[in-house]
């Protein structure tokens, strides 16, 4: 299976004061075994964007924010896809229909992205996902 990574899924993940954390954890506990039958793993330059934003509006320590920046950026294990002039696009249109049901821009682009790449899975802890017929992990 091939996951998307999305911001809520990292930020429960690295703020130990997270309600999911533990959540968070154990699942990725579990792509790391084999458990979880996750066979590749994706994420965004927007969803990095929004994951280090979010560290350091909610830590304000910046040594923190560099170091889980810096992890994310570097990650041999997760395909970073980026977002380019016709994704952008793509997302605004998207948006535009979706946004309403609570769906961010960024969240909008992940969609797109997933689309693109025939992704089917989330890992998220984000709803809104749902509601557009994804499938959502943990």
């Amino acid at each position: 299976m091939r996951i998307f990574i999305d911001t809520s899924a990292f930020i429960a993940r690295y703020h130990s004061r997270d309600n999911r954390h533990d959540d968070a954890t154990d699942y990725l506990s579990k792509i790391q075994s084999g458990e979880a039958g996750v066979t590749k793993l994706f994420t965004s330059d927007y969803v990095i964007d929004e994951v280090v934003t979010t560290i350091f509006a909610r830590t304000g320590s910046f040594e923190l924010t560099k170091k889980y920046g810096q992890t994310l950026i570097e990650s041999k294990l997760i395909d970073r896809l980026r977002v380019d002039e016709e994704t952008l696009n793509q997302s605004w249109e998207f948006f535009k229909r979706m946004g309403e049901i609570g769906l961010s821009f960024t969240d909008s682009t992940s969609v797109v992205l997933m689309k693109k790449k025939e992704i089917n899975t989330v890992f998220t802890f984000d709803e809104h996902f749902k509601k557009i017929g994804l499938n959502v992990v943990p």
